[in-house]
């Protein structure tokens, strides 16, 4: 690579960074002209959302930085950037996918409850694990990206055994007491 490309490569590099910042800010603004327009500033989910609208900015940052990386063109800086980079976006991916999951399964479980039907409260249970148990898998997949497939499975899987087994001696030990 010339001198001369690099040179142009740098400024294009600079002219995204400046635009992702802009974009940045704008995404921003809109977020929080939509929080506001929520008015759920007295719920206690309003810290939460404020720090999601944190989080999406920096995720339009580092879009922008990762381009700007790859522009540049010097192949030992970009793999290695490029490869940490890619890593933040996929997690905040999985921390949506696990809002979204949460939002669902407490939707459904109250709707169950709300039905009377017989062992509402049973199966409202089993449905919010269930739920977030699914979510949580595709959050993780999500945000393990970077790794292959079978280590991906492998975490899963003593994941779930972890989980079941405090699953299942919360239960035991709710159980004793209540007797």
């Amino acid at each position: 690579m010339t001198y001369k490309q690099l040179a142009a490569n740098s400024v294009l590099a600079v002219v995204i960074l400046v635009v992702g910042i802009i974009v940045g800010k704008v995404v921003n603004s809109i977020l929080k002209r939509a929080l506001d327009r929520a008015r759920i500033e007295r719920t206690n989910a309003y810290n939460f959302f404020k720090f999601l609208i944190v989080v999406i900015e920096w995720s339009v940052y580092i879009l922008f930085l990762n381009l700007a990386i790859r522009v540049l063109n010097v192949p030992q800086f970009t793999s290695l950037i490029t490869d940490v980079l890619i890593v933040i976006p996929s997690i905040v991916g999985g921390l949506i996918l696990v809002v979204i999951g949460f939002a669902i399964a407490v939707y459904l479980r109250n709707i169950i409850e709300e039905s009377k039907i017989e062992s509402s409260e049973i199966l409202s249970n089993i449905l919010f694990y269930f739920i977030i148990y699914a979510f949580l898998v595709f959050a993780l997949k999500t945000a393990l990206i970077s790794l292959d497939d079978m280590t991906v499975n492998i975490i899963l899987i003593v994941l779930t055994g972890i989980i079941g087994t405090g699953v299942a001696f919360r239960t035991l030990v709710f159980r004793k007491k209540r007797k």
